[in-house]
Parts: C-alpha cells; sequence; structure tokens
C-alpha cells in the first residue's frame, strides 16, 4: 500500500494533500500517532506518521526539524490536523516537503484517528498475509491475475518460472505452446499434434494417468535438462489433458496440495473456455462466408476473391476421435488463424470441407500477385520454425462471382493434389503455376491420347536400355544443354551424345527441333501422370 492507495481508504479520504505530492507512490509499511516531539529514536523506513503538533504547537523551527527527520529516515509521509492545535504550517515546511517529494496531508480537525488507522491496519495486515501466501505459493501471482485466455496463462507461468511451457493430451500430442519454448528432453518439436521425443513417453504417460488419481501433480525429472512440474488438466473427474511446467528454481520442489490444484483448475476452465470460444469463431466465419458470398452475387465490387488450402500430416489430426471434450480442428483453425494474422487488411474466413482446410481470403484484383508473394513468403518462414511436418500450400485463381466458389475450391484441392505428385519436394502451389497439368490428367482417360503418347514412346519403352527415357527426359530438362545434362546424369559427354543419337534413332525425331521437343515433353508427362 503506497500513500496514493491510502487516501481512498477509511476517513483518510477526507484528507487533502498539501505538499509533495510527487511522492505519493511512497509504500507504507506501518502506521505510528506521534505524542512526542522526540521522534530519532522510533521512525522506521516506511512509516506513516499521524499528528496534531500538540506539543510543539508553538515552535515552527521543531516541527521542521521533525519533518527533517522523517525524509532523513525514509518515512512515507505525515498525517497532520490542522484547526485543533496549528491552523497553519510554515512555508519553509510546506517548500521542504516539496522539495523531497514528501507527501504532507491536511485532515480535518473532527476526524478521528481511530477511523483512519483502523482500515489501515487492517489493509497492511492484509498485504503481510499475501506477501506471505506468495512467499509459500510461486504461483501466486498467476492465481490472482485476471487472465482470461489460456495463451496468456501459458505465457504468464513462463515469464514466473523463466522456462518453457506446453500442454499435450493424454496421447502425448502438443496441443499448446509458449513463445519462448526451447527443444529439451522430452520433445524437440514444437509443430502442432507432434508426439514426445522421450524414448518411453508412454510408458510415463501411463505412469502419470494413474498417479493424477491420488495427487494433483508429480514431479520428473530427466537427467542433463530442467526438472518439471507436470499437472493434470481435469473436466468431469477426467484428465484430458497434461501441462509441463519447466523450472531450475528448486522452490518448485514442492509446491504445495492446495495451490497446484487452484493452478491446474483455473487452466483447466481456461481450456475449456478456449475451446468454446474457438468452437464459437468457426460457427460465425461459416455464416460470414454465407452472407459475403450472398453480398458478392448482389452487388458488384472491385475485390475478388480466391481460395487457399492448407495441407500437412498434422492436419489430418482434425478428426482424431479424442476423448473429453479436446476438439483438436478447433486448434487447428486457431494456428491457421495465426498464420493468416499477418493479412488483417483483407477478409479472411477459415474453412472445411471433408476434414480439409480451406481460406477464402479477398484483395483488390491489382494486389493479386502480392498476396501471392506474401503467402509464400509466410509459409516459408512458418516451415522454418515447424520443420518437423511441413505445412503445403496451394492457392487458386482470382474470381469476382461467388457463382464459381464450389469450383475454386475443387480446383485448389486438386492443386494440391497435382502439386504433391509432381513437385514434391515443395511447399507452395498456385494454379497459374500448376493448372495445365489438371488438363494433362484429364486427358489421361482420353483413350485417342493414349493411343497417340504410346505411338511416339512405344519404341524408346521397349528398348531393353531404361537409361534411355530417363536420360530424355533430364535432356529435355536441362533445354538441351549437353554439358548440364551429363552432369546431372553423372555420364561423360560422349555417352550422352551417344544415348541421344540411340533415341533419335529409336524415336525416328529430330530432339533438336522445337516441335519435336514440344511433343516429346507432353508425351513424358502424359505418361508420368496417367
Amino acid at each position: 500500500m503506497n500513500i496514493e492507495d491510502a487516501l481512498l481508504i477509511g476517513d483518510l479520504t477526507e484528507g487533502t494533500v498539501i505538499a509533495g505530492d510527487k511522492g505519493l507512490s511512497r509504500e507504507i509499511a506501518s502506521i505510528e500517532v506521534m505524542e512526542v516531539p522526540e521522534v530519532i529514536s522510533w521512525v522506521t523506513p516506511g512509516i506513516l506518521v499521524m499528528t496534531a503538533f500538540y506539543s510543539i504547537k508553538d515552535d515552527s523551527d521543531k516541527q521542521i526539524e521533525i519533518l527533517q527527520t522523517l525524509i532523513n529516515k525514509g518515512a512515507a509521509g505525515i498525517v497532520i490536523k490542522l484547526g485543533r492545535f496549528i491552523n497553519s504550517l510554515p512555508d519553509s515546511m510546506i517548500e521542504l516537503a516539496n522539495k523531497n517529494a514528501f507527501p504532507i496531508i491536511s485532515i480535518p480537525k473532527e476526524v478521528s484517528y481511530i477511523n483512519i488507522l483502523t482500515p489501515l491496519y487492517e489493509k497492511l495486515y492484509e498485504e503481510k498475509q499475501q506477501e506471505q501466501e506468495k512467499s509459500h505459493n510461486p504461483f501466486h501471482e498467476m492465481e490472482h491475475a485476471n487472465t482470461k485466455f489460456l495463451s496468456d496463462a501459458i505465457e504468464k507461468i513462463s515469464e514466473i518460472v523463466n522456462s518453457s511451457i506446453y500442454i499435450e493430451d493424454t496421447e502425448g500430442r502438443l496441443l499448446y505452446i509458449s513463445n519462448n519454448f526451447r527443444p529439451d528432453g522430452w520433445r524437440k518439436s514444437k509443430t502442432l499434434f507432434s508426439k514426445p521425443d522421450y524414448q518411453s513417453y508412454l510408458k510415463m504417460l501411463e505412469i502419470w494417468r494413474v498417479e493424477f488419481l491420488n495427487q494433483t501433480y508429480t514431479l520428473f525429472k530427466i537427467p542433463g535438462f530442467r526438472n518439471r512440474l507436470v499437472l493434470p488438466l481435469i473436466s468431469s473427474d477426467k484428465v484430458f489433458a497434461i501441462i509441463h511446467i519447466q523450472y531450475m528454481n528448486p522452490k518448485y520442489d514442492e509446491v504445495p496440495f492446495v495451490h497446484a490444484k487452484k493452478l491446474g483448475n483455473k487452466l483447466s476452465e481456461l481450456f475449456m473456455s478456449d475451446q468454446l470460444y474457438l468452437q464459437k469463431k468457426r460457427l460465425n466465419d461459416m455464416e460470414l462466408i454465407e452472407h459475403y458470398l450472398a453480398d458478392m452475387k448482389a452487388n458488384e465490387t472491385s475485390e475478388v476473391m480466391a481460395i487457399i488450402h492448407f495441407h500437412a500430416d498434422w492436419l489430418k489430426n482434425s478428426h482424431y476421435p479424442s476423448q473429453f471434450l479436446i476438439d483438436h480442428s478447433c486448434l487447428i483453425r486457431k494456428e491457421l488463424l495465426q498464420l493468416a494474422e499477418h493479412f488483417r487488411e483483407n477478409d479472411l474466413f477459415i474453412f472445411e470441407r471433408y476434414h480439409k482446410f480451406y481460406a477464402l481470403i479477398t484483395c483488390e484484383k491489382q494486389n493479386y500477385p502480392t498476396m501471392v508473394h506474401k503467402w509464400k513468403e509466410l509459409l516459408s518462414n512458418y516451415n522454418q520454425r515447424n520443420d518437423l511436418d511441413p505445412l503445403k500450400l496451394s492457392i487458386s485463381s482470382i474470381m469476382n462471382d461467388s457463382t464459381f466458389f464450389e469450383e475454386r475450391v475443387q480446383s485448389v484441392t486438386k492443386t494440391m493434389e497435382i502439386g504433391n505428385k509432381v513437385k514434391p519436394s515443395e511447399n507452395f502451389y498456385t494454379y497459374d503455376q500448376l493448372g495445365i497439368y489438371e488438363i494433362l490428367i484429364n486427358l489421361t482417360s482420353d483413350e485417342y491420347a493414349k493411343r497417340y503418347t504410346d505411338s511416339i514412346l512405344n519404341s524408346l519403352l521397349q528398348y531393353e536400355n531404361n537409361d534411355l527415357l530417363e536420360t530424355l527426359q533430364v535432356y529435355l530438362d536441362e533445354n538441351g544443354n549437353i554439358t548440364k545434362a551429363s552432369e546431372i546424369l553423372f555420364i561423360h559427354r560422349r555417352t550422352l551424345t551417344y544415348r541421344l543419337q540411340k533415341i533419335q534413332e529409336l524415336l525416328n525425331m529430330d530432339i533438336n527441333d522445337p516441335n519435336n521437343r514440344f511433343i516429346l515433353r507432353f508425351c513424358l508427362k502424359f505418361k508420368e501422370l496417367s
């Protein structure tokens, strides 16, 4: 409690700061009523002195001396009844208080000391009790924080223990993680739903599930790494998730039962609240997409839309049949929304189709190339931070008519499938780049196209030396550059030249002719996609 706080308590609210108002932040450690002028023997730092100056009412020099002593001793301030024995203070006393930012508070003569002292004593006692509790409860600050979101609570705990915090489900899948995560002996990856790297993690999870039937937390130590508190998150008497709190300070080795339980309960409530919020956000986005498509159809607009499709193995957890209230789909949406925060200037909605995740994003037509480039950079940065299971992304062409919405969803899904097939090492695909492959794939069911391709390549496919097909492919990919092609194939230039001559004989085609190269590229790609 400081002077400013005290002025809001009990009858001290009747007081007026007449000097030293810049020192209102001075902390009050104790309160005493001064009856004798010899203060030097009993004044202590942080004391708030109350007096009417009865014994020195006619000695202004003594009043100033007492004030100087209080300042020198580090007192909090002085409360003086004016109008009873003295009506005013010397100007030099006011000047001294202002110079040292030492509060002088005047109270009316009719105010009783007891009506000031009692509530202030109660407040000091309450604060001392809280300090004592805090010394025994390392998570006291967290318990009393007005935290509304689970992610904020995780960061707060991480700040308290100065270490990584993360939450896993009962099978070890990662659900939440603090911003300061560092790989440790339990897990290396911070990818959503990734599993622990600890060799016996399944056995440990089973041990903890049993221990949590009778206790509120357990301690876990891995040689060479930070120790950790492991707390269960519980709903309806069932453990649905586990929080790992790493620490170095030995005071966390013995967290009182009641405080561990309070912390676990608070985090469980925040987890459930977060799930509910994310579910509502999903329903709200679905409604907004419907309204947006309807408005676009009814009204002319300069904006265009594109559909984005997200793909990664961890996205498949959206339909994981989890027990005990964890909605994995909502956590995926949360992860994707965080990635999309960089597009605040655009309307963006996350939605799902058959357990696949998409986003509808708007932009001005001329800004579409910039938007695509920005997504590519974001994806690259994201995958550098989460390299265990990279996220892939495909973007549709633009549309300004909502009639084509479902068509674009199918198209961007097909673009992802084609990208995974023809460019599996890449993570970013656009319809502009891969749309031609969709045409080729559709042609693979055309009988005339099949017969044409076979007539061109059969003589080469049936030849006993299978290296010729690969040689032709590399040679065409390198635009006829013999030096580069031979380096890629790890063969001598003469060997490559011999193979190319043999290929021309079998195909009965001049492979240096641009038209023939086009035909061969088409046929090879057709075979690859068939």
